[in-house]
């Protein structure tokens, strides 16, 4: 495996997981948590469930 290889699969795997934080931030959204309660039960930094719902509110 090269290093260029290597660095793709690691951004992708990041993609997935970003995309599972996302979907996990929005569910919780949804049924009616605020954004500090969003991530403190998901380890998450505040700015990027901000960002999330803000883009999710946007769409």
């Amino acid at each position: 495996m090269t290093l260029l290889q290597r660095d793709r699969e690691n951004i992708e795997l990041g993609r997935e997981e970003g995309s599972i934080s996302a979907t996990k931030i929005l569910k919780l959204h949804n049924k009616g948590m605020n954004n500090e309660s969003i991530s403190s039960s998901l380890q998450l930094d505040p700015e990027y469930v901000s960002s999330v719902i803000s883009n999710y509110k946007n769409e």
